[in-house]
């Protein structure tokens, strides 16, 4: 993911975590807030429930590299924290892709879901 897109700051975080709407999946929680910069900012978190810092940081990986390809399809304007859940350590790359785009889906900020999903599987 870009530098430009990174979300960053501790203040920032917890600002988005208690005013952000929730949208879940299986696999992660998505925490939407309007940016004040009117860009788009993302950040990706994945707690010690997850695992080890090695499955913790494969996870994080993962959704940097989903998110990233999304990047066209999510609407401008808004913080977003993605929030890893315990059992995405267990989950594969295309179950995370489909979750992803559910839980941006649900929190409707996802643009075009179909095409959103097949960028990010690369076809």
């Amino acid at each position: 993911m870009q530098k430009k897109y990174r979300l960053g700051g501790r203040r920032t975080f917890s600002f988005i975590y208690a005013r952000g709407g929730r949208a879940s999946g299986r696999y992660m929680t998505v925490i939407t807030c309007p940016s004040a910069r009117r860009g788009l900012r993302i950040g990706v978190v994945a707690g010690k429930k997850v695992g080890k810092s090695v499955v913790r940081n494969k996870v994080r990986r993962r959704m940097k590299e989903i998110v990233r390809r999304f990047i066209p399809y999510i609407e401008n304007g808004y913080n977003y924290i993605l929030v890893a859940s315990a059992q995405a350590s267990g989950a594969g790359f295309a179950e995370l892709i489909t979750d992803m785009s559910a839980a941006l889906t649900k929190a409707g900020k996802l643009s075009d879901k179909e095409n959103a999903e097949r960028a990010a599987r690369g076809e």
